[in-house]
């Protein structure tokens, strides 16, 4: 880990880290998923295919970003967690409803999500938003039944686009936008609205070595 930043998130209390150089031998991870016998497997939530990561993967992530966040004055040590290797295979027009729309990943502020990139930069990084109804960017467990409520209710009303999020809506604004670059982490709590700034004219790519490539971690 070469470079770390913490980057607060509109006028909230929240951050997001972003850890440039995250791994040693980052290609190697692309070479283990090629080599690998098990077939990955397609994700109800997520818009594509994920498959399981090496051994040693999820404990080094576990310690580097404890000591990121230690750095940055986070007294939390992870110590659980799962991490997937994960493609995005999926079109616009095949998108359900919710991939159409920023997503928070579980309601808590106390665990943490983490994209890992070992594609380019042109394939977009992750950018963080507000649900402008009721001025929130994290969906916390108190919070959670007046959100769904208020979005079964806005959402008639205001569809989203047919395709990836991208940018400001109707109902949402993106308050932070951090660029993909390989073998960066982007580390943030679980509650907070987000999604990945995937281009709408993007293409599927099964080859991880030219894909969006990336691994997908939640730690606690």
């Amino acid at each position: 880990m070469t470079d770390i930043k913490a980057l607060p998130v509109a006028d909230t209390g929240h951050q997001v880290w972003v850890i440039d150089d995250f791994i040693p031998g980052p290609h190697q991870l692309i070479d283990y998923a090629c080599t690998r016998q098990h077939p990955p497997r397609l994700s109800p939530v997520y818009p594509g295919l994920r498959m399981a990561v090496p051994p040693g993967y999820l404990k080094y992530s576990l310690t580097a970003i404890t000591s990121a966040l230690h750095r940055s004055g986070v007294a939390t040590t992870l110590t659980a967690g799962e991490a997937y290797f994960a493609m995005v295979t999926r079109t616009a027009e095949q998108l359900t409803p919710e991939q159409c729309i920023p997503h928070f990943d579980r309601p808590l502020l106390n665990e943490y999500a983490m994209v890992h990139y070992l594609c380019p930069p042109s394939y977009g990084g992750t950018s963080f938003y507000r649900y402008k109804p009721t001025d929130q960017v994290a969906v916390t467990r108190s919070s959670l039944a007046g959100y769904q409520q208020s979005l079964s209710e806005q959402l008639p009303q205001q569809p989203p686009s047919q395709g990836f999020v991208n940018g400001d809506t109707p109902l949402f604004e993106r308050v932070l936008q951090v660029p993909c670059q390989f073998n960066r982490a982007v580390v943030y709590p679980c509650a907070l609205l987000h999604s990945g700034d995937i281009a709408a004219n993007f293409t599927p790519d099964l080859n991880p070595y030219t894909a969006r490539f990336t691994v997908t971690a939640f730690l606690r």
